[in-house]
């Protein structure tokens, strides 16, 4: 890679809160190895966080990056990322989030590719950056105030044009789901808000007025428009009904044109106007929609308090059903929450819900520790009333192995739950089963399904979802390119275009990133190039999950519901048909994931990685071949995660 910062700042931002110093480090000293975004941020993990440092601990980092398309015009290329310990986990490790908005952007305009946090405040503080210079002020005044609340107040102090990234009292009072939060309505789980929250660090305010430069500006709007003509399709329906929450419009982020099918802009009977997005839309809406009466109003309101006290949605949604099913069993634990459950589904139940969980009020004390550090406090009978996925950053049943055997290599191998990785396997099996439901909704049929599955992942048996074959190469190119995705930082709900209903073949194009990445940087790569820096990341975070105890003959597995608790239903697609053998459609449902046919599936994975084949070691010539010398060379200078010769 050259030298020329076209997509690049050139500067890493460092901060350190327990001396109140702020230092810079150079982003080409790693960009060369690792782009950006989570190739950059796992790479710094690495260096500054040691395996025994707590979630807590002043010494693990909060480290936020961007990846070098970020404000350069480039299509969904709005997001960045966090990585940490995160106190989320069990036991606590090595995580990532990410977040979309407009942030990220703005720290890039204001000369930054990304921010490194260590130490703690002594008191609340927030970190205010502009054009280039960056200064700790008090948080007096924001400290116990929600996100919505700091949000005005940095406005008013800043100016209408100031970006910001938060956390509220969940964050606060270190409830170990606590979100990050940003503007429009971006957030990231895995705990994050937490770790702010210890570091004594309310907000960041960041306001930018420059810009990356751009190699090549003329093929970059090309291919703009190339990616714009190929992701365009009609909106999805949304779960309200028109007469109590409408859609009045897309809410994108920073120069996005894209249809990314899973932000929108609402408004509700009683004229509140408000951003939505994705699963967070859902949080409260099973129970509101059970309750006679209730308007969908409540379900809108709902994702909001969780945002304003950044609680992790996915994780508010276990706990409600997870408090729903002790209630339908009778069990004593519902009267030790002090809980009025003939209310679930109501305004009322829910905010008292989430104020307990946020200022750690009774019960809620408990319940801000996640439901996992709560079962193993309260012992078996919590446990048995929970569902198949227990945490934000877990094994989740909606994209289990159980209905797509290859996803159980996704999840065996990621540090939480790789969503952007299921939805290379969920939304092309989701548009499959839009087509045979009614082939007018979507262009992949099953023949249009085997080309995309065979152009993106590689091999020609890998559409097959009744066999293991090929599902080992499709997690590979899977992985690589989400991470790759991840660096760069391009959106999940755009990128990969991997249909369209906008071509002849409706097949979509895997080399357009690797095209926008040479336009933008003047660097010249191909689809293979980039999958290559995936590879590299993917090896030096199974370096950081070894330093810091993985096991791996028992932890690359998935979650154990897997392989004995059938699939009965899945999200939008409740027959759980899948394609089989030829035009087969062929139904999972009553399926689990078989361990002889997962076995071969992971045998498969280490040889494609290069790992021993017996016990999943990473070799040291393999590593080296990579430019990861170094970190072989500490893995078998301290011993800690094991390694192999070869």
């Amino acid at each position: 890679m050259n030298n020329e910062l076209n997509g690049w700042c050139g500067k890493i931002l460092s901060v350190d809160l327990s001396e109140g110093r702020l230092s810079e480090l150079q982003t080409m000293a790693y960009a060369r190895d690792y782009l950006g975004g989570r190739g950059i941020a796992t790479r710094l993990y690495w260096e500054t966080v040691a395996a025994g440092v707590g979630a807590f601990d002043p010494e693990n980092r909060l480290i936020f990056m961007t990846g070098p398309l970020e404000a350069t015009g480039a299509q969904g290329a709005s997001r960045f990322v966090v990585a940490g310990k995160s106190p989320m986990l069990l036991p606590e490790g090595f995580c990532i989030g990410n977040l979309g908005g407009h942030f990220g952007p703005s720290l890039k305009r204001a000369g930054f590719d990304g921010l490194v946090v260590s130490g703690a405040s002594e008191k609340p503080v927030y970190l205010l950056i502009r054009d280039g210079k960056a200064e700790i002020r008090d948080a007096a005044r924001l400290w116990g105030q929600g996100v919505y609340t700091v949000a005005e107040r940095l406005r008013a102090e800043h100016g209408h044009r100031v970006r910001y990234l938060s956390t509220g009292p969940a964050g606060e009072n270190r409830c170990r789901t606590a979100n990050l939060m940003t503007d429009n309505e971006g957030s990231a789980t895995g705990g994050f808000g937490a770790v702010m929250g210890a570091k004594k660090l309310k907000a960041m305010a960041v306001l930018g007025s420059g810009k990356p430069g751009v190699a090549h500006p003329e093929k970059l709007q090309a291919l703009n428009r190339e990616a714009v003509h190929l992701s365009r399709r009609s909106p999805l329906a949304l779960p309200f009904p028109p007469e109590q929450v409408s859609r009045t419009g897309k809410a994108s982020c920073r120069q996005c044109g894209l249809d990314c099918l899973l932000r929108h802009r609402l408004k509700t009977a009683s004229g509140k106007s408000v951003v939505r997005k994705c699963q967070a839309m859902s949080v409260y809406l099973p129970w509101v929609m059970g309750r006679s009466g209730e308007s969908m109003e409540t379900a809108v309101e709902a994702t909001g308090i969780c945002n304003d006290y950044s609680i992790c949605t996915m994780e508010m949604f276990n706990i409600l059903q997870w408090l729903d099913t002790c209630r339908r069993a009778g069990s004593g634990i519902i009267k030790q929450t002090g809980l009025d459950m003939s209310r679930l589904g109501s305004l009322p139940f829910f905010e008292k819900l989430s104020r307990m969980i946020a200022w750690r009020e009774g019960f809620g004390d408990l319940l801000a520790e996640g439901l996992l550090r709560l079962g193993q406090t309260l012992g078996g009978e919590a446990g048995r009333y929970f569902g198949d996925e227990v945490s934000g950053v877990g094994d989740g049943a909606t994209y289990s192995a159980r209905e797509y055997p290859m996803n159980g290599l996704l999840y065996a191998f990621e540090p939480r739950q790789p969503i952007a990785m299921l939805h290379e396997v969920s939304r092309l099996v989701g548009l499959w089963v839009m087509h045979q439901g009614n082939p007018e909704t979507s262009p992949v049929n099953s023949e249009v399904f085997r080309a995309a599955a065979l152009r993106f992942w590689g091999h020609p048996s890998a559409w097959d979802m009744t066999r293991p074959e090929g599902k080992a190469q499709a997690a590979v190119r899977a992985m690589d390119r989400t991470l790759v995705k991840d660096s760069l930082v391009l959106c999940d709900s755009a990128w990969p275009v991997m249909v369209s209903w906008n071509t002849a073949d409706h097949v979509g194009d895997p080399t357009l990133e690797s095209r926008i990445f040479s336009a933008v940087t003047g660097v010249e790569m191909d689809e293979a190039g980039l999958n290559r820096y995936g590879e590299r990341i993917f090896n030096l975070q199974r370096a950081i999950q070894l330093r810091e105890g993985r096991q791996p003959g028992t932890d690359d597995v998935p979650a154990p519901f897997n392989f004995s608790s059938p699939v009965e239903s899945v999200f939008m697609n409740p027959e759980v048909i899948v394609p089989g053998p030829g035009d087969e459609v062929v139904s999972r449902k009553g399926a689990t994931l078989e361990p002889e046919a997962y076995e071969t599936m992971r045998g498969e994975f280490y040889a494609l990685r290069g790992f021993d084949p017996a016990f999943g070691l990473q070799k040291r010539a393999a590593l080296e071949e990579l430019g990861l010398g170094d970190v072989a060379a500490e893995l078998e200078t301290t011993g800690k995660g094991g390694l192999v010769q070869g």
